[in-house]
């Protein structure tokens, strides 16, 4: 029987790092073979989703999805059911179409013009027609940032568990998922000290995302703006508070941090319980909470 090795990769993809651990009863040189396959995976996601390619399903959308229907990937068209459906359960605080917000602010590149009309645009717009095809109702822009970094991981876990694989972990900028034997151990930044202080914590879920205001982007001039937007109000938030999520699937810890951080708590507690999901909080006052309750 072959040795046991384990080897680790990283790629920068989806706006982050991205890295690939896997341990098996196999040669470092195959573990190396398959971690490229997982990462052209993630590549792969990254060019039918990206807002930033114009080239993308989502690029494409943006542009003539409210002038008729048009055909997505497979994949697209999963995550935008998804997307929907989270938007529906919590309500539209989960909402991808607060991409214009994120156009305004500087956080996206404007690719056209944006309008108060594309602005006015929800998630209750997007229509899934079946075969693939997807409509706007009225003009919009979607942005999948918030839930394809979590779908490109489930891709690359899918893949991998095909493998016989004793473990892996993929981990993209935070959004992670562990397979197998992989060790369960995570550390989460603490939103007090952010760039070195992190809070141990153990994978309560197969899958881990974390969110949090803490981190922000310049928009214009000397003025900053976090990447979480409120969909209805367009304000930024504020908060110091962090928001970790452990779910069966990255793409559902990846789209819940926004609910819990955005929507009212009985309504993202009720979410959470119908997902099998947990919510760690840490805030600034160094308090961790578990949610539901």
């Amino acid at each position: 029987m072959p040795a046991t090795n384990t080897i680790q990769r990283c790629q920068p993809l989806l706006g982050t790092f991205v890295e690939i651990t896997l341990t098996g009863a196999r040669s470092e040189a195959k573990l190396h073979e398959q971690a490229g396959k997982a990462f052209e995976m993630i590549r792969s996601v990254q060019r039918m989703m990206s807002f930033h390619d114009t080239d993308s399903d989502v690029s494409r959308l943006n542009r003539c999805g409210h002038v008729a229907p048009l055909q997505v990937h497979p994949w697209t068209y999963h995550v935008l059911e998804q997307a929907v459906q989270l938007s529906r359960e919590t309500e539209g605080a989960f909402d991808i179409t607060v991409a214009p917000r994120l156009v305004r602010s500087g956080l996206l590149p404007r690719h056209t013009q944006v309008s108060s009309l594309v602005e006015a645009g929800r998630w209750e717009d997007i229509a899934l027609l079946g075969g693939r095809a997807v409509s706007f109702r009225q003009p919009l822009q979607v942005d999948l940032g918030g839930i394809a970094k979590g779908f490109a991981v489930d891709k690359a876990v899918e893949y991998l568990s095909t493998l016989g694989l004793s473990g892996a972990i993929v981990n993209a900028g935070g959004d992670m998922r562990v397979l197998g034997q992989a060790d369960s151990r995570v550390a989460i930044r603490d939103p007090r000290d952010p760039h070195r202080v992190a809070v141990p914590a153990v994978m309560l879920r197969p899958a881990l995302a974390t969110s949090a205001a803490y981190f922000v982007k310049a928009a214009s001039g000397l003025q900053k703006a976090s990447a979480i937007m409120h969909p209805r109000t367009g304000k930024p938030m504020k908060s110091n508070l962090s928001v970790s999520v452990f779910a069966k699937t990255c793409i559902e810890a990846d789209a819940l941090t926004k609910a819990v951080l955005l929507a009212p708590q009985k309504l993202w507690n009720q979410v959470l319980a119908a997902r099998d999901s947990v919510a760690l909080l840490l805030t600034k006052q160094g308090e961790q909470v578990m949610f539901p309750v």
